[in-house]
């Protein structure tokens, strides 16, 4: 599985990829610290999954998340954000996005999710 990691944050990239080596099947191809980097990447990339955060300099992840479900086939996207009141939540999977979890509570839930998918995909 080919991933794209998109957040501003060099510490939670670098954190993600950590955790997500430990799965044989995943490969990181690429990484995005922006909203237009981030869609460049997935456009130019096209990763199976993208994890993106919401708040990034040049627009927002739910920007983002717009432009990459509109490409066919889209990537399975999973949120990732500190910001995880239930108005973004709902916005975030009206607009496609396959999952939705919190950075401060629910990184086990989304490997968990990962694994998942890893072992049956979509």
């Amino acid at each position: 599985m080919r991933v794209v990691i998109a957040d501003d944050s060099s510490i939670v990239r670098g954190r993600m990829a950590s955790l997500l080596t430990d799965l044989k099947e995943v490969e990181i191809v690429g990484e995005a610290q922006d909203v237009p980097e981030a869609v460049e990447s997935v456009t130019r990339l096209k990763p199976d999954l993208v994890i993106l955060d919401i708040q990034m300099p040049g627009g927002t992840g739910i920007d983002a998340l717009e432009k990459i479900k509109r490409d066919k086939p889209a990537p399975i996207v999973m949120m990732f954000s500190n910001d995880s009141y239930s108005q973004y939540r709902q916005r975030c999977m009206d607009l496609g996005a396959d999952y939705f979890f919190d950075k401060s509570t629910e990184v086990e839930k989304l490997l968990t999710a990962l694994e998942q998918w890893v072992a049956d995909p979509i």
